[in-house]
Parts: structure tokens; sequence; C-alpha cells
């Protein structure tokens, strides 16, 4: 069990992260734009990393490993752990992008007319009906009568 682990835990990474795509992530669904961006990264990394053996600097536990190997002594998970986690950083990050743009396209909405309905009976005490005012032209009226009294 302790060989596949390595590659399980690979596996598990993908599986977490599988649900963004259903978010919006839609990495998946533009194969030709994953491979551009994963592939270079993971050329160059190989290469650091054979280079590194080949130097006695890098080594591979044998315990953690199924001991397929790739030329330059590299270890097949190496190759999967170059090619998974970028993968996985893609994905959270289109599924971080998409969710937070269909956020801020709700916040940034106008406000929606509430549809009408029967107005609601009132629960405050009813109010104290004032008298009504006179008329601007009443209390000229009456100023004027006032005035020649």
């Amino acid at each position: 069990m302790d060989h596949y682990q390595y590659l399980i835990l690979m596996g598990a990474c993908l599986a977490v992260t599988a649900p963004l795509e259903v978010l919006g992530a839609r990495v998946y669904r533009r194969p030709a734009r994953l491979v551009r961006a994963v592939l270079p990264v993971a050329a160059v990394f190989l290469i650091w990393d054979a280079l590194a053996v080949a130097g006695g600097v890098w080594t591979y536990n044998p315990r953690y490993v199924t001991g397929l190997r790739l030329p330059f002594r590299i270890p097949v998970e190496e190759l999967v752990f170059f090619l998974v986690i970028p993968v996985c950083g893609i994905l959270t990050y289109a599924g971080v992008q998409a969710v937070a743009g269909r956020w801020h396209a709700r916040r940034s909405r106008p406000p929606q007319p509430r549809p009408r309905t029967r107005p609601r009976p009132s629960r405050a005490a009813p109010r104290r009906e004032r008298p009504e005012r006179p008329e601007r032209e009443e209390r000229a009226v009456r100023a004027e009568r006032a005035v020649r009294s």
C-alpha cells in the first residue's frame, strides 16, 4: 500500500478539485488550453529533477514510489505530480473566478421591484385625524379682512 500512497494522494487532489468544474471553472472543457498551460512547466521541472537526480542532490524514497521509472531515473509519480498539481491549481483559480464573478454580477445588478401584494393591515395604533388646514386663498382672504378691520 505504501508504494501507491503518492499516486493515491494525487488522485485525491483531483477528486477534491473536480467539483469546481461543475461550479463553472470550465478547465476540462478546454483541453488544448490546459495542455498549453501545464506541459511547458512540467517539462522544465522534469529536466530540473533529472539534473538534480543525476547530480545526487535529489532522491526518492523507494518505500513510497511504485518503482516505475522514466528516463533519467525519474519516478513516474514525479511526472504525475507535475501534471496533477498544476491542473488542481488552475481548477481552483478558475473556480474561484467563476463563483466570484457570479457573486459580483448579483451584487451589481439594480434591485428588482418587488411584486405587488395585498397591503398588510397596520398593527400600529390608528392615527388621529387632523383638521384640514385652510387653503392658501382662504388664508389670504382672512389676512385681508384682519387688515381692513
